[in-house]
Parts: C-alpha cells; sequence; structure tokens
C-alpha cells in the first residue's frame, strides 16, 4: 500500500502514517530490492525509486554503526533514520525478486530462516563486504 501512495505523498509522511497502522505481529513486510546505489561512498540499497527513493543503507564508519532506512527526493540531501529493533535480512527466492527486511529481535525463536533461504545482513557481513572493491551500482 505504502508505494501506491508515493505519487501522492512524501515518504516521510507515508513513514508516519504507516507507524499507526496496526502490523500483524507475526508477519515481516519484505519489500522487494531493487538493486542498490553509491552515495558518498557507501552502498544504498534501493527499495522504492521513480522521483522519491530510499530503502537501507549499513554505515560503520560515517555515523553510529548500524542500519539505517534512508531516503531522498529530487535536489535533496539524503535523509536517514537508525534502525534500533531488529535485524536486516536478504530473502532469496527461484520464483520472486530478492527482497529484503527487517525481522523482530526474536527472529530465530520465530523460526524465520527455517523454510526461507535468509542471509542475516549483520555487522561482521556488512563490513566484510565493504572492504570488496564495486564498480557498478545495480
Amino acid at each position: 500500500m505504502s508505494l501506491a501512495l508515493l505519487p501522492l505523498l512524501n515518504a516521510e509522511l507515508i513513514d508516519r502514517i504507516h507507524a499507526y497502522i496496526p502490523a500483524d505481529a507475526d508477519e515481516v513486510e519484505w519489500e522487494t530490492l531493487y538493486g542498490w546505489t553509491t552515495i558518498y561512498q557507501t552502498k544504498h540499497y534501493i527499495t522504492y525509486g521513480g522521483g522519491p527513493e530510499g530503502g537501507y543503507v549499513y554505515f560503520f564508519r560515517e555515523r553510529q554503526a548500524g542500519w539505517y532506512k534512508w531516503s531522498r527526493d529530487w535536489f535533496q540531501e539524503p535523509r536517514y533514520e537508525l534502525i534500533t529493533s531488529g535485524q536486516v535480512a536478504i530473502r532469496h527466492s527461484e520464483d520472486e525478486d530478492e527482497k529484503i527486511a527487517i525481522l523482530p529481535p526474536d527472529w530465530e525463536e520465530r523460526g524465520y530462516g527455517e523454510h526461507d533461504d535468509i542471509m542475516i545482513m549483520d555487522s561482521y557481513f556488512m563490513e566484510q563486504e565493504a572492504e570488496i572493491p564495486y564498480t557498478y551500482g545495480g
């Protein structure tokens, strides 16, 4: 539903509306991963674009270490919001696009990853990935 509102409202307002909608405690919102872009020499994962764009980014040098949600609009600097709870993961499946989500803190007890091919994007993995040079963004 959030994507349908993008042409009408800015991303920050959509996030605020989304915060008031009660979520199913057992359901994780997997977002399609459309690729990535480099901003300030840091890999930013894209979950929406075409005007306002945004997604997720991992910082460990430039800011307080951790995952952030990011967004930016035309001719604007990116805005960042630290993710304070949960674990970022990417899900791979043969019959669908790659997905990214924030798993709840108790994701292991809930059984996430038992039947899905998910990759936990923890700090060790992300800091190792940052050391690998890349030249093409998404």
